[in-house]
């Protein structure tokens, strides 16, 4: 069963059970991410909201944000708003992953 990481208006952000990946529901697309994949697209969205954000704030609404996506014939399109919301459930979802991560790992004894 998914355990369910971080949610917002937007999507959700759910841990594979077996811990392979992490899927993020946003809209109409589903990623199937890698843990070491997750802080790539964190960094790429960040990117794009720094590079946008200003000439995007007057229409918050409109999808005018382009996201390629290593397909060639795919680029995901999205409001300011819509980047937001991805950005909160990726940052979200990979804080809690480090968590584990850290809560995971072998302590030495004393």
């Amino acid at each position: 069963m998914h355990r369910c990481l971080h949610s917002n208006e937007f999507g959700c952000a759910l841990r594979c059970p077996g811990g392979c990946c992490l899927h993020v529901y946003f809209g109409n697309v589903t990623l199937a991410l890698k843990p070491h994949e997750v802080t790539r697209w964190l960094d790429t969205v960040a990117q794009l909201f720094r590079g946008h954000a200003l000439q995007a704030a007057a229409e918050p609404d409109t999808r005018r944000i382009s996201l390629r996506s290593p397909v060639d014939s795919l680029t995901l399109l999205f409001s300011l708003n819509e980047l937001i919301w991805l950005n909160d459930l990726l940052t979200s979802a990979h804080l809690l992953l480090e968590v584990e991560r850290i809560l995971a790992a072998p302590r030495p004894l004393p």
